[in-house]
């Protein structure tokens, strides 16, 4: 009794020490990253070109356009993660929803809706604590290795926007204060 009872604590101690890092929304339960940023300088229709120019070179596809305040995008990304019983590694695609408000001197991104399209089977939303298609087509360990790609590729894919949107607004050209 006392070795099924350690059994079953390592068990969930190992699990709970897996569990993702990705930030959840408290009201939807949808893994979400959310910030509004100061872009002090730029105009609503600014931002909005920026954000369009920059959805449109990740390939991401207009889902709704509110010409110079809100476009929202169907994006993915692309992430690898280990098979069940092999070195060798699957790739996948995480999609998601990308949407960007905009307003004088600000803006907005939300990143929602993440759900695995990919080999060896659909895995389904990355908010559940296991894949749709069970354990015998990607690990637990292949499971948080994805999630955990997953938050480092949007983490890439918001420093690239941010980085965009930056250098926009510290161009000397575009400034009329001098």
């Amino acid at each position: 009794m006392s070795k099924v009872l350690l059994t079953l604590s390592l068990l969930v101690i190992i699990y709970s020490s897996k569990a993702q890092n990705l930030p959840v929304n408290a009201k939807s339960g949808k893994i979400t990253f959310i910030k509004t940023v100061d872009a002090t300088g730029l105009t609503a229709q600014q931002l909005y070109d920026i954000a369009k120019e920059w959805g449109g070179k990740q390939n991401f596809t207009i889902e709704e356009d509110k010409v110079g305040a809100k476009i929202t995008y169907k994006g993915s990304c692309k992430v690898e993660y280990p098979a069940v019983k092999s070195a060798e590694k699957f790739s996948g695609d995480v999609q998601f929803k990308f949407q960007f408000g905009a307003k004088e001197g600000k803006y907005r991104y939300v990143f929602t809706n993440f759900t695995h399209i990919g080999s060896p089977e659909d895995a389904g939303a990355l908010e559940d604590t296991e894949p749709d298609c069970t354990f015998k087509k990607i690990s637990i360990r292949g499971w948080t290795v994805l999630k955990k790609n997953t938050h480092k590729e949007l983490l890439k894919l918001i420093d690239t926007l941010t980085k965009k949107i930056t250098a926009e607004q510290n161009d000397p050209t575009k400034s009329d204060d001098w």
